[in-house]
């Protein structure tokens, strides 16, 4: 079982959720969303689904200090220095973000 953090719920987040609850080896641990609206609410019900039981956060240490094996970064704007403090927690990070443009 591999454990997840997601990175942003926007359209590409909202995907990666689904796709993370509905695999038998992934579990969904924690979720970064960045506004204030959005903390503290359950990640499922965010995506217009059931509860899950899993909170969303805004803060980054609480989330980076929680035990899993990779995060799913997805955020409108990427930040080189989020996934670096990211890596350096430990975790793997998997990304459809493209970090160079023609």
């Amino acid at each position: 079982m591999y454990r997840v953090i997601q990175w942003a719920t926007g359209g590409v987040g909202k995907a990666a959720i689904q796709g993370v609850l509905r695999h038998p080896e992934l579990e969904l641990v924690g979720c970064w969303v960045h506004s204030a609206d959005k903390d503290g609410r359950d990640v499922g019900e965010l995506i217009g689904e059931d509860p899950i039981g899993v909170a969303a956060s805004t803060d980054v240490d609480a989330l980076l200090a929680t035990d899993a094996d990779c995060v799913m970064y997805s955020p409108l704007l990427p930040d080189d220095q989020v996934v670096m403090k990211i890596l350096r927690s430990g975790k793997n990070v998997v990304t459809p973000v493209g970090w160079v443009y023609p």
